[in-house]
């Protein structure tokens, strides 16, 4: 009983240091909007940041109550702000051979300066099995996938107004690599494998899974029945409002004769 209570002390902890804000959230959580942005140098950064948030708020509705877009978020609503830091081609970053070089270098720089007599063989073998390693794990995302991912970082903060304030009480914040994103993304087979846009549909499809299960951790959510989008019953987002018809004009008084 006594080793039982001790693995259950951090759990414990953790609940009894659970901000108020938080707790409250937790146990009432409100609609929630979707703000991203893409940096400008991204190429169609405007269609990526129409694409990402698309997926985001069909994943995150299976979790929570979405506010749609261009639907006006009711009162004291929570806003998920999400900035890509950078997306890149996987094959953009260093090479398998620079990853080797570097180790190797640095390795072997540490062990001459510590005495080691063998430090030039050990910088060369580490050197080696880290070059190695990078090249597996490109090639493994290759072949597991079916086509080249691209590396997507960013940073995701989650908020509400403060009420009666114009402040904002910040509920979650963590950044989101790109590692984890290429874990998430599914195989695609066929004609898929060279067509662009589904690439892209894939990998925005995985970010948003990352995003929402990094939330649906932090705060115990449970899957829904049916996606949850504000004003909507049927599970569907709902159409932003037409704007009003302008008011016909007045017809012209009589003239006096």
């Amino acid at each position: 009983m006594k080793n039982l209570s001790l693995a259950l002390l951090p759990a414990l902890l953790a609940l009894g240091c659970q901000r108020p804000e938080v707790d409250a959230f937790m146990r009432a959580p409100v609609p929630i909007s979707v703000n991203l942005s893409v940096p400008s140098d991204v190429p169609s950064s405007e269609g990526v940041a129409r694409e990402y948030a698309a997926a985001l708020r069909a994943r995150l509705a299976t979790r929570a109550t979405v506010v749609p877009e261009g639907v006006q978020a009711p009162l004291g609503a929570a806003e998920l702000q999400v900035s890509l830091v950078s997306m890149r081609p996987d094959h953009g970053d260093p090479s398998p051979g620079a990853v080797g070089v570097a180790t190797g270098i640095a390795v072997g720089t540490l062990g001459a300066l510590a005495g080691n007599r063998n430090a030039v063989f050990d910088g060369f073998w580490w050197g080696m099995w880290a070059g190695t390693h990078a090249a597996a794990d490109r090639y493994y995302d290759r072949d597991r996938l079916g086509y080249r991912p691209r590396r997507v970082n960013a940073v995701v903060i989650l908020r509400q107004p403060a009420p009666g304030t114009r402040e904002w009480i910040q509920l979650a914040e963590f950044e989101v690599g790109g590692r984890e994103v290429i874990d998430a993304m599914a195989r695609l087979s066929g004609s898929e494998r060279d067509d662009e846009f589904r690439i892209r549909e894939e990998e925005a499809r995985a970010f948003a899974r990352v995003i929402v299960n990094r939330l649906q951790e932090r705060f115990e959510w449970s899957p829904k029945d049916r996606p949850s989008f504000y004003g909507s019953s049927d599970g569907k987002a709902a159409e932003p409002a037409p704007a009003p018809a302008p008011a016909p004009a007045p017809a012209p008084l009589p003239k006096d004769r």
